[in-house]
């Protein structure tokens, strides 16, 4: 089975994905885990990075500059 990845370069999957940072920046705190999960796998359809992944490669590149 071919591995489908989004065309980042048209304006409608540029406009989802500014959509769905939006939706996760004002609603992550609030959404229930099956949410979350959701979210994180419509993450993975599109080739980006998850919240966790997001936290986790923040947090090793702020033990890198201590």
């Amino acid at each position: 089975m071919k591995d489908h990845r989004a065309n980042i370069q048209s304006q409608m999957t540029q406009r989802l994905i500014y959509l769905l940072q939006e939706l996760e920046i004002v609603d992550r705190q609030r959404m229930s885990s099956d949410g979350k999960h959701y979210l994180d796998e419509i993450w993975k359809l599109l080739g980006q990075p998850t919240y966790e992944e997001i936290k986790l490669n923040a947090k090793n590149n702020l033990e890198e500059e201590e």
